[in-house]
């Protein structure tokens, strides 16, 4: 997180006095809808659309003199603010405020993604808020071990009600959710039809509406399945749509989450990994858009390691372009198909009510 982009140099032009970063900014509204990445205090790095990220006023480029403006402010913009300027080309580089450690909120962290993207953060100097439905287990995963950065074990359970899920989000400034259905003897190994409708679907949901009504999280990583939407795309004849489905019609509730989270305002980006594994992590991670990778023969794979799965998750939250992507990851054979870790998210943006790639 040592660095973040404004794109597009006509971006900003100026600053009213010398404020925090939500003070008055003049912009020019571009037709490509330039993004503000920056990072304040207690916060993620995090990329927004102009229009939502300036919180007071935007001056139209009809109202300042577009060139004048832009060769006479640049450096009292970034002085105003405390920062150091690097040109770029057509991108301003800040330097990430690191006034203080940001802190993520894992939801099912002692499972076995969850507790990777636990140690993921940890290895990055970020603090947790670990929410576990049973702290002896937590524990005993030795969850809270090491002193990079401190993890706080959260009582938490994602069927509880929007006034408890925001209490277990806290002060934490982004959420990843790495909840699953369990089997228990209750939900018929999770083959009872509907049983993932509580965790997958309306605790997911619930959980992103915990999260909208904070008003503090900036950032909302969800990891759910290839073939969530396989309806949609005309997957529902593929068997491994049918082998997934019949626990607890699964895929129908995750995708259902997933638009939940789409249609919900956040910032956010949703990780959909191919079969779980907990093998070692291979080395070619192939990442691509949504509804792409549906498990036949022509895709790159089929599986990923659960570890890679944790890496992305949280890569989400360094990587400016990962805000408002569906990626598609599985590991693959060949070195050929391997996406380098600085493109994982270089995929375009879906939509939330139909397939992205019908097929």
């Amino acid at each position: 997180m040592s660095f973040c982009a404004i794109q597009n140099h006509s971006l900003v032009s100026s600053l009213s006095q010398k404020k925090p970063i939500h003070t008055r900014l003049s912009a020019f509204p571009d037709q490509n809808r330039p993004l503000v990445c920056l990072k304040a205090k207690k916060s993620i790095t995090t990329c927004v659309n102009v229009e939502r990220f300036i919180k007071h006023e935007i001056i139209s480029s009809e109202k300042v003199n577009h060139s004048e403006a832009v060769n006479s402010s640049r450096r009292s913009i970034l002085a105003g603010l405390g920062l150091v300027w690097f040109s770029t080309g057509d991108n301003f580089v800040l330097p990430a405020l690191a006034d203080e450690t940001s802190k993520v909120f894992v939801a099912g962290a002692t499972g076995q993604t969850g507790r990777r993207v636990v140690q993921e953060l940890q290895k990055r100097g970020v603090a947790v808020r670990a929410g576990v439905r049973d702290l002896k287990k937590a524990e005993a995963l030795g969850l809270t071990a090491g002193d990079s950065a401190s993890v706080e074990l959260i009582l938490f359970d994602v069927t509880d009600d929007v006034t408890a899920l925001m209490e277990a989000i806290g002060d934490a400034d982004a959420v990843v959710c790495v909840t699953g259905l369990a089997p228990t003897a209750a939900n018929w190994g999770g083959l009872r039809p509907g049983s993932s409708i509580p965790v997958e679907k309306v605790g997911t949901s619930n959980l992103v509406k915990a999260s909208k009504e904070l008003g503090t999280v900036e950032h909302f990583v969800l990891v759910s399945s290839v073939l969530a939407n396989a309806v949609a795309c005309n997957q529902t004849d593929n068997p491994n749509y049918k082998i997934l489905q019949a626990f607890g019609g699964i895929l129908t509730s995750k995708r259902e989450a997933e638009i939940a989270l789409q249609t919900s305002g956040l910032d956010y980006t949703i990780v959909r990994p191919g079969g779980l594994t907990l093998d070692p992590p291979g080395g070619n991670v192939a990442t691509r858009g949504a509804d792409t990778l549906f498990a036949r023969e022509s895709d790159p794979g089929d599986h990923i390691s659960r570890t890679n799965v944790a890496s992305i998750a949280v890569e989400a939250l360094f990587q400016t372009q990962a805000n408002r992507k569906i990626v598609e990851v599985v590991e693959s054979g060949s070195e050929e198909n391997r996406t380098p870790k600085n493109s994982w998210f270089d995929v375009p943006i879906a939509p939330s009510d139909s397939c992205a790639n019908p097929v």
